[in-house]
């Protein structure tokens, strides 16, 4: 018993530490996307480039990924109750 409660918290401390890197790229990405659409909505081009646009799929990318990692690290979890 004393065994799979430490191999359960160290799970949760995993768990934990994924969600806490999580939040830090959620921030990131949600920087990006603001970015992306003020570059956007004030249609402002560097060089002759939409930069605003390639922002904006770059946050959406970076969004999806931490999303899906939340979710993985969160089915691991569950896997073992």
């Amino acid at each position: 018993m004393k065994a799979e409660k430490r191999e359960q918290m160290e799970k949760m401390r995993a768990y934990k530490k994924v969600r806490a890197q999580n939040k830090k790229t959620t921030g990131v990405s949600l920087a990006i996307l603001a970015a992306g659409l003020l570059l956007k909505t004030l249609n402002i081009n560097i060089l002759g480039i939409d930069i605003g646009y390639y922002l904006l799929w770059a946050g959406v990318f970076v969004f999806f990924v931490t999303s899906m990692s939340g979710l993985f690290a969160a089915g691991s979890l569950r896997k073992q109750r």
